[in-house]
């Protein structure tokens, strides 16, 4: 099951505290960046959960 972003949470890269870290840790490039947002790729997402380990605001979560 593919990961959800929290928009709220997350914020725009340039927010990031990891200044885009789980799009840095996605070996599958299930997460990219879209106009300065994090944006998910569902199809290429293998449910590692480092995203979700790794965000430090907390904002990518399992459906």
């Amino acid at each position: 099951m593919p990961v959800t972003i929290d928009t709220e949470k997350c914020g725009k890269i340039q927010n990031c505290p990891g200044e885009g870290l789980c799009i840095k840790i996605c070996e599958k490039g299930a997460l990219v960046e879209e106009d300065g947002d994090v944006v998910l790729v569902p199809e290429n997402c293998d449910d590692c959960d480092l995203c979700i380990q790794n965000c430090p605001n907390q904002a990518i979560s399992k459906v």
